[in-house]
């Protein structure tokens, strides 16, 4: 199941920043409690693509619909603040853990070649990682997250679901 929310970069620079940060908080402080732990699905969270997309997703999962409520909370959640500095704080250093991986040599010639990211680059990228706040969390979550916001759509994939069936507000293919 996924649930998009598409976010317009022409915004400023520092809302992709916040709302990667924002996607592991979620993940992790909300999402894989109420999706994984208390659902019984595979795995869920939220993400955001190089795209603009930001993605609720969770997989192998009994219970979507409870799942899609889940999601809705987690934005209240975020939208309302309820996190702790320490829960920034963990977020960001996963965020860092796929920004400052080992890089080959070889790609690291090709990321300059084919993509001109220069090591320059990638610190002011560290950098505006560290600076996202608590108020930079709330604040992407209201604009980017609250519904009636953006453009969001809604997929669930997989076997037939007896409740979705009787909802004649489901489209099934």
């Amino acid at each position: 199941m996924v649930c998009l929310h598409m976010v317009d970069f022409n915004d400023v620079n520092s809302v992709t920043y916040s709302l990667h940060v924002l996607a592991r908080l979620l993940t992790a402080k909300f999402l894989h409690r109420e999706i994984r732990e208390k659902g019984g699905a595979y795995g869920g969270g939220a993400t955001l693509n190089y795209s603009g997309v930001f993605s609720f997703y969770s997989y192998r999962d009994p219970n979507s619909l409870e799942t899609l409520v889940a999601f809705k909370k987690s934005v209240d959640w975020a939208k309302a603040g309820k996190f702790t500095q320490d829960d920034i704080d963990e977020a960001k250093l996963s965020v860092f853990s796929s920004v400052d991986v080992p890089i080959a040599p070889s790609d690291k010639g090709l990321n300059r070649f084919m993509f001109s990211i220069s090591d320059e680059m990638k610190q002011i990228h560290r950098e505006q990682l560290f600076a996202v706040t608590s108020n930079n969390l709330i604040e992407v979550a209201n604009k980017y997250l609250t519904t009636g916001q953006r453009t969001c759509g809604v997929a669930i994939l997989g076997p037939e679901n007896e409740y979705i069936a009787r909802d004649p507000s489901w489209v099934q293919r």
